[in-house]
Order: structure tokens, then sequence, then C-alpha cells
């Protein structure tokens, strides 16, 4: 049987994550799902506890970052294929079924999708169709392969043969494992298979210092003995 697990991050995210698991709980895909939740924070864990889509939660009391949260997730998971979404994320009925067919193709390890927001507004549309869409298709044909982190799949043997996520970077790691997996066969973007994510962090800090701040981060990162800082994992 076809198996894949959800692993969700969520630190502090109890009134969001009910809605990402919401959408969880509606896939269409065929095969074994198990949604897994790393959570930080009492409202949160309580809420996946509670939740009918969830399968296992895990407690995150170390809030190490994205990256230790989601090794942790994938290390307690079974699925052949692991996927990855954010607690302020809400995927498609089809996600998962459209993230595992790119899989029977042997030489794919890895899959990701455009971001939309989930607040109204053509400004909203237009920066995250730029930055969230047409930027990675411009940018995955020339080597830069960028495997947003609320919008990424993964197969369990390469994410095993790559060490999963370098727990050492809080900024950028989604971009880091893609590049590694690179190594280990084709990642495929799949610009029809988008989901919908929260624009607070946009609003809160502004498009363009965030571009800024993701462009340095791109330079700390190609730079020898360098690597990014930015903490954006609240």
């Amino acid at each position: 049987m076809d198996t894949a697990s959800v692993v969700v991050p969520a630190r502090e995210e109890g009134e969001r994550l009910e809605r990402t698991l919401a959408s969880l709980a509606r896939q269409s895909f065929d095969g074994q799902l198990e949604v897994i939740v790393v959570a930080s924070g009492t409202a949160t864990y309580r809420v996946a506890r509670e939740h009918g889509a969830v399968d296992r939660v895990l407690a995150d009391d170390r809030c190490d970052g994205p990256g230790a949260a989601r090794n942790r997730g994938a290390a307690a998971a079974t699925g052949d294929v692991l996927l990855f979404t954010d607690a302020d994320t809400v995927v498609p009925p089809t996600w998962v079924r459209r993230h595992w067919r790119h899989y029977a193709t042997t030489t794919v390890v890895g899959v990701g999708g455009p971001l939309r927001p989930l607040a109204d507004g053509l400004a909203h549309r237009i920066r995250f169709r730029l930055l969230s869409d047409w930027w990675y298709r411009v940018s995955w044909p020339v080597g830069f392969v960028q495997q947003p982190g609320p919008n990424c799949s993964v197969r369990r043997s390469a994410f095993e043969t790559v060490d999963g996520f370098d727990e050492s970077l809080s900024f950028l790691e989604d971009t880091d494992l893609s590049l590694r997996l690179c190594e280990a066969g084709s990642v495929v973007y799949d610009s029809d298979c988008p989901v919908r994510t929260s624009v607070r962090r946009h609003e809160r800090e502004g498009y363009l210092p965030l571009l800024l701040a993701y462009l340095v981060g791109y330079l700390e990162y190609a730079l020898p003995g360098r690597s990014p800082t930015r903490d954006h994992f609240s």
C-alpha cells in the first residue's frame, strides 16, 4: 500500500493549526496517510491532541527551530513519502495526491509547489505570485532549487541519505535541504499544486524588508563559513 506522512511543526499556533488540520482531514489520497504534529505551547498541543486528523503528537519542549521540529516528526513517521507544511497553511484536498504522483518516477526525490496568500487583496496576490511562484520558476531551471517549507515533500530514502534538515540553520533550511537533495536525484516544481499560507510575516515586516532579508540570507548561504541566522520560526 502507498504510504505518506505529513509533518506539521507548530509553535503557539492553536487557532491557525485547527484550520491546517481541517484541510489535511479532507485529503483525497487513496493510500495510507498519517499526520504528525510537532507541537510547542499548551494550546497548540491541546488542539493537535483533540483533532481527529492527527495520528501522533510530539511535544516540542526544546523549540530548536523548524529544521529540528521537522526532523523529529520525520523520524517518527512511517510513510515512504514525507510531506511538510506549516501550522498557518491550508492545503487543497488533492495536495497529498498531487505530490505523490511525481514519485512514480523513480529518479524523483523531492517535490515543491507555489504559495498563495490566505488573506484577500490584489497586492498580496501579486506579490505572492512574483515571490513565491515565478521566482521558483526562474531559479529552479538554473539549479537554485528551493522547496518552500509549507509546500514540499521528500522521498523518505533520499531524506535519510542527505541526513534531513540542517538543524543549525534557522533560516533557509528548506532551501539547503532542496539543494542537497539534488545530489540524490531530481527535485520537481509542480506549479499546479499551490497551498495558501498566512501573510502575517509579510505584514509584520513588510514585503521589501523581507525580500532583502532573503537576499542577504542567500548571499550568506553561498559564502564559505557563513550561514543564515535570522529566526523566522515565530
